[in-house]
């Protein structure tokens, strides 16, 4: 049953039995139990009235009804009493008597705290009015006989006086409660009626008693029933829920029926004076006086307050003239900012709050304060709380941070109170007549002291009313100016690139706007079905979204559709609509249609490429992570082993070298496309690097089903591949990790990687296993890397030489400074072990300028001996020392020259600063003027290991070079491969055109050297000559060879390893 209905018969039956027991006990008055069922259908009433409507507060209505139990307790008791012939007085009976008042008080007294929340002095000044008058009468007719009583014991008179001093106590209540300003629901109405007539019926029982014999069956007890029947009705009517609720506190508007009734109470005093005059009696002159004047004070205090309301009204009403006056010639927001700003600070009492109009479709706010105003943007939150909090169309208080913390932080200074307890009234900026169409235009928002804002709440209500007005005829007129006539209108509508569509009630096209034609290819759409012109399994979904538009059951007001052109071209279109089907002028469902064929697709590509490899289409390293999750998960699951494969093309780089990067982009898409040939459909291929690919196995039962897959991939690189230059072969090294060895995702990709560096390691074209000593690599590394951050430049490395000699002649042409570190646990360390940790931590460049100081010293020093002992046909032999390219890129490299060349004082010719390729990547200004300032001291400049790496020959020609270092790795093939003969010749022969030098690294037996004289090459240097030896023993060489050959020395084997 509907809630309302199920309270409405409860209602009907509660109050059909007590009047069915009211008419019974008066038929049967001896039957005084039939009065103590009254009491106990009202408390029942009271009960189900809680249960049914369920307050927000429950207390006071549960007080009310133990109150009522404890009044038809007492009547009970009084019952069983006579029946035992025990008529003593005062009983238990009048205990629970009693007990009903304070119940009575408390309960009403709840209704008064949930109501106001707050202090209002003007309604408490009125009920005590009302009941201090109403008291005297008490007094003078029952308290005061009562306790001047014959024959009463003082037991007796005082509980005989404590019944009107109950009836006192709940009639302040009462009045307090009516006192407050706000609305009379039903259930208020009841309250008051039951409460009227207890007092009623208490009075005259009292009066019965004093004057008379009481006896029951007479139409006092019906003040009784009221109270019973009345206060069930009022919890059982809906609106019981309003009077534990807070009522808005309203200002005074002086209603003639209060003011009568304080003139009355005010007048009892002097009646009952003038009473006691006439009669001559003067034993109550002295309390009535008392009573006079409290009465009096109250009536002074009270009337002081109501002048003063109505003086700050009639301010209040004078300010609101001239606003309204200067808002009807504001021309623009900012005007209308300030006047608002100016009338809230005349409004507000005790200075102006600190005030903001938000005007919500621009997201425009003004916020003005002590310190001015200024117009600025709010977040969409803020104005998204605005509205919320605007819903009810009426001004609201609440907590500032209730505004959101953007308005919040705008409307208080620091040293203020923390937002959440500075009040902040919010009045809404409403007009029907808003060119936006949307009712809502802002909000004035105030944060102040709240007594400040409640006092001012109506008058600042019809302010913002008002500066809505003026808000909404700036934006109109501002609308107007935009529409000049209806053809500015017309002509948007016909060139819009949007599709407009009216449609039908049977879901035709009534009208089409011109673009329709160059969006479906149709001309003429009008009468058309709109379901025609949707592919066959999107028409029921349109038919399904067509019927929430017209049911208004719908959460957005914009879906993706696919549409059919007259070329039968599937396109996709954005569709917005409006429900116009009540619009005289339109009669129909608006639909919008934008094309956004070209927009999905690009995104549908972007989705794509942001987790697939642009070149391979591979999967990217994104998606490779993503999938080794998943499949972790999945072999936890079902028990499964996965194995992840790192590849690393081996040599890559001398295809790019040889054939150019586009061979090499070749060379990748026909490896992806080969690996997506071995591996199965439930695994993954992916591109992760330049020429790093990584594969996923999923479903293998142990991990030598991750091995065989691994052999069997290895085949693939068994036929050459067949690109545009030809067929080329190549290989891979792979590296392969399981997770019966990996505990996470994380853990599985580092072995992978550890594995291939094995692989790389143990000489390429093969595959490694992880295995746990691996780690030890990693530790090796952190081992070295902190020796190398507590270590001393000065104490921990030395500098050791290489000749560099003639080819032909064997004559020594220089030096090449080469850094070690001794160590005393694992030896001598080689550069190639710890440069790359020196490069990373940034150690490389102090290393490399010590470096750069030695050899320099070294080279003046060797120069000085020589010059002792040798003639003048020997020539000096110059110092070539490394540079990476950080120490390169620092900012004080040239300043760190320099200072190497005064200290030492070494020529600078006799000079050459070696680089890598990677410095050439880099081809901007500031290394091209970098290097023309060292070759302007006269140092040369040389590039080392030339061909490994990925620059172009034309910075040959480009940057200052003067020598060429062929790399050892090409040097090693001399005599094996072709290729590499080529290779080599052709560098030599270039640099010579170009008026380079050439120097080969690496010569290690006589084959090499003769293949180097044969194709021009001049200089060599390699353990065919010298291994790398200290300055001293440079001098020696140098001083010991006859005109500096090494003719002298000893023979050295055809072939060293290094």
């Amino acid at each position: 049953m509907n809630p309302r209905l199920r309270g409405q018969a409860v209602t009907a039956v509660v109050c059909a039995s007590i009047v069915a027991l009211t008419a019974f006990y008066y038929a049967f008055p001896e039957q005084r139990m039939i009065f103590v069922a009254i009491g106990a259908t009202g408390v029942i009433g009271i009960i189900l009235g809680i249960a049914i409507n369920g307050p927000a507060h429950r207390l006071p209505w549960v007080l009310l009804a133990v109150g009522n139990l404890a009044f038809a307790a007492g009547e009970a008791a009084q019952i069983i009493l006579i029946q035992l012939e025990q008529t003593a007085f005062p009983s238990i009976a009048d205990g629970f008597y009693l007990a009903a008042y304070p119940l009575y008080a408390a309960g009403l007294l709840g209704f008064v705290h949930w109501r106001t929340g707050r202090r209002d002095r003007g309604s408490l000044v009125d009920a005590l009015t009302l009941t201090i008058g109403l008291a005297l009468l008490s007094w003078l007719f029952l308290i005061e006989p009562y306790a001047h009583a014959a024959g009463l014991t003082w037991v007796q008179k005082a509980f005989s006086m404590a019944y009107p001093l109950g009836d006192i106590l709940v009639l302040a209540m009462l009045l307090r409660l009516l006192a407050s300003r706000g609305g009379r629901s039903p259930s208020l109405m009841l309250l008051t009626a039951g409460t009227v007539g207890l007092l009623t019926a208490d009075v005259l029982y009292g009066l019965i008693q004093l004057h008379g014999t009481w006896r029951t069956g007479t139409a006092v007890e019906l003040g009784w029933v009221v109270l019973y029947g009345a206060w069930a009705a009022a919890a059982l009517h809906p609106s019981m829920r309003s009077v534990t609720q807070f009522v808005p506190w309203r200002a005074e508007t002086g209603a003639g029926g209060r003011l009568s009734l304080l003139t009355l109470a005010s007048l009892i005093a002097p009646a009952t004076l003038m009473v006691e005059a006439v009669r001559e009696g003067s034993a109550n002159i002295g309390v009535i006086g008392v009573f006079s004047a409290v009465l009096f004070l109250l009536v002074l205090y009270r009337l002081a307050g109501v002048a003063t309301t109505h003086r700050q009204a009639v301010g209040r009403e004078k300010v609101l003239r001239i606003t309204v006056s200067s808002l009807g010639g504001a021309s623009d927001l900012g005007e209308v900012a300030a006047v608002v700003h100016s009338a809230v600070t005349e409004l507000v009492p005790h200075g102006p709050p600190r005030s903001a109009l938000l005007i919500v479709p621009d997201d425009a706010l003004w916020v003005n304060g002590e310190h001015g105003g200024a117009a600025g943007p709010v977040s969409e939150q803020v104005t998204a709380t605005i509205r919320e909090l605007t819903a009810p169309g009426e001004s609201r208080l609440v907590a500032l941070d209730g505004v959101g913390p953007d308005l919040a932080a705008r409307l208080t200074d620091l040293g203020e109170e923390p937002p959440h307890t500075v009040p902040a009234l919010v009045c809404p900026l409403v007009s029907q007549d808003h060119p936006s169409g949307d009712p809502l235009i802002g909000a004035l928002v105030l944060a102040g002291p709240e007594q400040n804002l409640l006092m001012v709440r109506e008058t600042l209500a019809t302010l913002a009313a008002q500066a809505a007005l003026a808000v909404a005829r700036i934006s109109l007129a501002d609308e107007v100016n935009h529409r000049n006539s209806e053809a500015y209108f017309r002509t948007l509508v016909q060139n819009a690139s949007d599709v407009i569509l009216i449609l039908d009630d049977d879901d035709r096209v009534r009208y089409a706007s011109p673009s329709a034609d160059q969006l479906l290819g149709v001309p003429e759409l009008e009468g058309t079905h709109l379901i025609g012109l949707v592919p066959p399994q999107d028409s029921r979904r349109v038919v399904e979204t067509l019927g929430r538009i017209r049911s208004g059951d719908y959460q957005t007001r914009r879906e993706h559709w696919r549409m059919i052109r007259v070329d039968r071209a599937t396109i996709e279109v954005e569709v917005r609509w409006s429900d116009l089907r009540e619009e005289a002028t339109v009669g129909g469902v608006v639909l919008t249609l934008r094309d956004v064929t070209e927009q999905r697709k690009l995104e549908r590509q972007l989705t794509h490429q942001a987790f697939h490899d642009s070149l391979t289409g591979l999967a990217n390293r994104v998606l490779f992570q993503e999938r080794v999750n998943h499949a972790l998960v999945q072999a936890q699951r079902d028990g499964t082993v996965v194995g992840v494969l790192f590849l690393d093309v081996d040599d890559f780089k001398v295809v790019n070298d040889i054939h150019g990067h586009g061979v090499g982009d070749e060379l990748l898409v026909a490896l992806s496309l080969r690996l997506q040939t071995a591996v199965r459909a439930s695994d993954t291929a992916a591109r992760i690097g330049g020429d790093e690919f990584a594969l996923l196995v999923e479903g293998s039962a142990t991990k030598d089903g991750v091995e065989r897959f691994t052999e069997n991939l290895m085949s693939v690189f068994v036929e050459p591949f067949r690109l545009s230059v030809g067929p080329v072969s190549t290989y891979a090294s792979v590296g392969v990790a399981t997770t019966e060895d990996s505990v996470d995702s994380v853990e599985l990709l580092t072995h992978a990687d550890l594995a291939l560096y094995a692989a790389k390691t143990a000489g390429k074209r093969q595959w490694r296993h992880y295995r746990p000593e691996l780690q030890s690599g990693m530790a090796e590394r952190a081992m070295l890397q902190e020796g190398l951050d507590s270590s001393s430049i000065e104490t921990s490395f030395m500098v050791l030489y290489q000749p560099i000699v003639e080819l032909t002649s064997g004559r020594i042409a220089g030096f090449e400074a080469l850094v070690r570190w001794p160590h005393s646990p694992h030896g001598m360390i080689l550069p190639e072990q710890f440069i790359t940790l020196a490069e990373e931590s940034g150690q490389i460049v102090p290393l490399g300028a010590w470096v750069l100081d030695q050899a320099a010293t070294e080279a003046v020093r060797w120069r000085g001996s020589m010059q002792r002992q040798l003639t003048a046909d020997r020539k000096d032999p110059y110092v070539s020392v490394n540079v990476s390219p950080r120490q390169f890129r620092d900012q004080d490299f040239y300043n760190v020259v320099r200072r190497a060349l005064d200290l030492s004082g070494i020529a600078p010719s006799s000079l050459v600063l070696e680089l890598t390729e990677s410095v050439l990547l880099y081809n901007d200004e500031r290394i091209l003027r970098e290097m023309s300032s060292l070759t302007d001291l006269g140092i040369r400049i040389a590039i080392d290991d030339f061909g490994t790496g990925y620059s172009s020959l034309s910075y040959l020609r480009e940057f200052p070079i003067s020598i060429l270092k062929i790399d050892k790795s090409f040097v090693d093939e001399l005599g094996h491969s072709p290729e590499h003969y080529a290779l080599v010749e052709g560098i030599t022969h270039l640099a010579d055109s170009l008026g380079l030098t050439v120097i080969a690294e690496g010569v290690e037996n006589v084959r090499q050297q003769e293949l180097l004289i044969s194709m021009g090459c001049p200089l060599g240097q390699g353990y065919l000559f010298a291994e790398p030896i200290s300055a001293e023993e440079a001098e020696q060489l140098v001083l010991a060879a006859p005109l500096g050959h090494l003719a002298a020395l000893p023979a050295v084997p055809e072939e060293r390893n290094p």
